[in-house]
């Protein structure tokens, strides 16, 4: 899953592609590279940020979506409001990646209404201007599995056709969360549906690496993900879809 964040303040690549030509041209460049799925978001949802009001959130996001939805991939919206996802399914979008996890049950209604699978984040409170502040568990993984499991259910029994499972990493979770998580990812596998995995430039790979500035990550972000994968993720949510492809093939060719 190709990442294309249509925003001025996402941590790593903000404002690189707010203009509308430059998006389609980076969406291109991440089906050449080899992009299963691209994911479109509008509103950074970085620790702290601020959030974007709804027409505005429409404005970056659905010309893009309109030329993207040419290229022939599936095509994601992530959002957590419920009036962008509409118009983004609207046009066709054909998966809505919410990082509150559905937290509003509009949300839910909206993807059973449109037939689509839908992504259930894990995140402590579904504000990443305060998440941070709620990075307290118990046991992680134990808690961020009920959460999972719960929303998951209710999405379905709602009329989803399809729930991916996101643990989340780094919202509302320190380094020893995200660590734990990845490595007892198998027990979210265990529910028995799709793992969706996002630790690609996250500040965990700068804390484990020292790299301090999030493009230089790309070494320690495939790293993680081939962890993922061996324990069990389906998707990879990336912004360096090159680096990400090759390392899977040559790790798919090892493993038979």
């Amino acid at each position: 899953m190709g990442i294309l964040n249509l925003t001025p303040d996402s941590f790593s690549d903000g404002g690189l592609y707010l203009d509308p030509e430059k998006a389609l041209e980076r969406a291109r460049e991440m089906v050449a590279e080899g992009a299963d799925i691209l994911d479109l978001g509008a509103e950074s949802t970085r620790p702290g940020a601020d959030p974007v009001p709804v027409e505005e959130e429409k404005r970056r996001l659905l010309p893009v979506l309109e030329a993207v939805l040419s290229l022939g991939v599936p095509v994601s919206v992530d959002t957590r409001k419920p009036e962008v996802a509409e118009e983004a399914l609207k046009m066709g979008a054909h998966l809505l990646n919410d990082v509150t996890g559905l937290w509003d049950e509009r949300m839910v209604a909206l993807a059973a209404r449109y037939g689509v699978p839908a992504v259930v984040m894990h995140m402590p409170v579904p504000d990443p201007k305060a998440m941070m502040a709620h990075a307290r568990y118990q046991d992680v993984v134990a808690e961020v599995k009920a959460f999972l499991k719960a929303q998951a259910e209710k999405a379905l029994g709602a009329g989803v056709p399809q729930v991916v499972l996101d643990p989340g990493f780094g919202f509302g979770k320190l380094l020893e969360h995200n660590l734990a998580l990845l490595r007892r990812l198998d027990e979210i596998v265990a529910l028995g549906h799709p793992v969706l995995v996002g630790l690609s430039r996250k500040r965990t790979i700068g804390e484990l690496t020292g790299v301090e500035d999030p493009a230089q990550r790309v070494h320690g972000s495939v790293a993680a993900h081939l962890f993922a994968v061996l324990k069990g993720a389906r998707i990879l949510r990336v912004h360096d879809v090159r680096a990400h492809r090759e390392a899977l093939r040559v790790w798919e060719a090892l493993w038979g």
